[in-house]
């Protein structure tokens, strides 16, 4: 692939109420292109609903706003009940209002596809939908699972690298290690599962736990993401900087995205084809979120180097309905 556009997909770690208004402001963001065009800069959002937190809250804080009607969810299954009795998650419904209204292509995290995807069948068409599988999950009939609900409706797959990177590593000081890592063998891996799509496979890097990271939330590790891409064929890969970087170089992120986008598997070929970043607020880790007004600096530089992916043209752009949760 010849220098494709690069795609950015912005948004909060976690949706609500408060931070609508934020993903619709990211939705109007614009550049003027290499060609001297002006164009809408962010092709899609993040629209996360159910959180995979390290420690389960049963109360629902901090699990997201779909945690009451997952749970329902998964009581109406062991019931005895099917699919179709199941209740319509409320971030599916608030992700088919903002990708009318904003052509932005969804993207979200996916713990139990069978229990959430089913809510997104017949909202999200054909190439606007990107669900992620957590970090924390590395098992390929979960992943198997999203592909069957991928080609049934023309969507995207995503794959997240799992936090361990294996017994090869032992610190961040030996990142640039050379031989095969378990966490690259189980990442490149987990995409055979995938099988064929009709649409994208993106693996999404989000850095890895190691001693030694030093201030990084999950240690960066791009030469691990191209050998990956490289042994793919066909795959894209996205950066996730938030999970990377986090809290306590938040601040670097920006540059730190702009050094990745310049990066090449070889002459001509971009090593990165997206970017996945937290922006704006969020009830969850909206201490490695970037704001708004970063967002714009970062995509006007990156418009310099790159063609930016526009979203798609929206279905009801002009719309003066107030997009709440129901």
């Amino acid at each position: 692939m010849n220098n494709p556009k690069l795609t950015i997909i912005a948004g909060p770690c976690s949706v609500d109420n408060e931070n609508i208004p934020e993903i619709l402001e990211i939705a109007e963001i614009s550049v003027v292109n290499r060609s001297g065009k002006k164009q809408k800069a962010v092709a899609g959002t993040r629209i996360v609903g159910l959180k995979s937190r390290s420690d389960l809250d049963s109360s629902g804080e901090g699990m997201g706003i779909d945690y009451e009607i997952y749970q329902n969810n998964i009581k109406t299954l062991i019931e005895g009940g099917t699919i179709a009795d199941m209740q319509i998650i409320p971030s599916a419904i608030l992700s088919e209002k903002i990708m009318k209204r904003t052509g932005m292509l969804i993207a979200t995290e996916i713990m139990n596809p069978i229990i959430q995807l089913p809510s997104f069948e017949k909202r999200l068409p054909s190439g606007m939908f990107l669900p992620w599988n957590p970090s924390v999950n590395q098992l390929g009939w979960h992943i198997e699972q999203t592909a069957v609900f991928a080609r049934r409706n023309g969507w995207h797959v995503g794959i997240k690298n799992g936090k361990w990177i294996g017994d090869h590593l032992q610190s961040a000081d030996h990142l640039d290690y050379k031989g095969k890592t378990t966490m690259e063998k189980t990442w490149s891996g987990l995409a055979k599962y995938v099988g064929d799509l009709e649409h994208d496979i993106v693996l999404i890097h989000r850095g890895v736990d190691v001693p030694g990271k030093g201030d990084f939330r999950n240690a960066v590790v791009h030469n691990i993401a191209r050998r990956v891409k490289s042994s793919t064929p066909g795959a894209k890969m996205f950066f996730d900087p938030s999970h990377s970087y986090g809290p306590k170089l938040r601040s670097h992120i920006v540059g730190a995205v702009t050094e990745a986008m310049r990066m090449k598997i070889s002459g001509s070929d971009f090593l990165y084809d997206g970017v996945l970043i937290e922006v704006g607020t969020s009830k969850t880790d909206t201490d490695q979120h970037i704001t708004v007004k970063e967002l714009r600096e970062l995509v006007s530089v990156l418009s310099t180097f790159r063609d930016l992916m526009p979203p798609k043209k929206p279905d009801s752009p002009d719309s003066t309905e107030r997009i709440t949760l129901e």
